[in-house]
């Protein structure tokens, strides 16, 4: 009869806090690889343990063919954080997941954020959010055709730009001076 030796496998990672980390993910799939994570992590029981996904976005505002177009830009194009208690099998979980690159900071064990780093990415993405602003397509001095009001179908010259407002101000000619005339941006259009 031979002894058989029964070695308990030591457990590499247990943290039973929870910690915010940063993955590496593929670009332009962020919200697929969250999905994917969610579920994996459902299936796996560990919902109690992954409490929370962040993947800020602002909304960003454009003008495309004289219509404003709000859309949502990714702060953070390729990285997804969350927040989460941290054991092997939630990193094996995280780690294996389609499209997950790498844990940022990991090479044998997971490294969170500090709190420091979080405030700071917390305060950026709240500065972002603040300022996400009008993006104009026109520059100082395009000549532009103006659509609607009582200037409509007279041109001008962009004197200035007020992306807060989203409006800016057109040099018309009436009565052979120049007139500043301030419109929206979505009421002219480019000649």
């Amino acid at each position: 009869m031979q002894e058989t030796n029964t070695v308990e496998i030591k457990k590499q990672i247990e943290d039973r806090d929870f910690k915010r980390y940063v993955l590496s993910v593929t670009s332009g799939q962020e919200e697929l690889v969250e999905g994917n994570l969610k579920e994996r992590i459902n299936k796996q029981g560990l919902k109690e343990d992954v409490v929370e996904f962040l993947n800020p976005k602002v909304n960003e505002t454009s003008i495309k063919k004289g219509e404003k177009v709000i859309k949502q830009k990714k702060l953070y194009p390729g990285y997804l954080f969350f927040k989460s208690r941290m054991n092997d099998k939630i990193w094996y979980v995280v780690r294996n997941t389609p499209g997950v690159r790498l844990i940022v900071g990991a090479e044998t064990k997971p490294v969170p954020l500090t709190d420091n780093e979080y405030q700071q990415m917390i305060t950026h993405i709240n500065q972002s959010q603040e300022r996400s602003e009008l993006k104009v397509p026109y520059n100082l001095w395009d000549v532009v055709l103006l659509k609607t009001g009582d200037f409509k179908g007279m041109q001008g010259a962009i004197k200035e730009i007020d992306t807060e407002k989203g409006q800016v101000v057109v040099q018309v000619e009436m009565l052979g001076r120049l007139t500043p005339v301030i419109i929206d941006v979505d009421k002219i259009e480019l000649l």
